[in-house]
């Protein structure tokens, strides 16, 4: 079995830049929510866990559009190379 790299970890694991930034985020907005209604840590809690998933959602759908540009990249390439003769020898 190999290694994973940093970025298929991220994928796996859900996190990554922007989920930890949209966490750090709720968590902020929670503990001010918190503390001007006294309610403990449930807006903490609430807060955290919607960034998180916003920030997850933001994450998928910029993998999907980058995944599509690559596929659409290797293909246009492989077109043009084919037919304008790049890579031949």
């Amino acid at each position: 079995m190999r290694e994973l790299n940093r970025h298929e970890v991220e994928e796996v694991s859900g996190a990554g830049i922007i989920a930890d930034a949209g966490a750090a985020l709720g968590l902020g907005i929670g503990k001010i929510v918190d503390a001007c209604n006294d309610s403990g840590t449930k807006a903490t809690e609430a807060g955290t866990a919607l960034g998180q998933g916003i920030g997850q959602v933001i994450e998928a759908s910029l993998n999907t559009v980058s995944n599509a540009a690559n596929s659409l990249g290797g293909l246009l390439g492989g077109f043009l190379g084919g037919l304008f003769g790049f890579g031949r020898r």
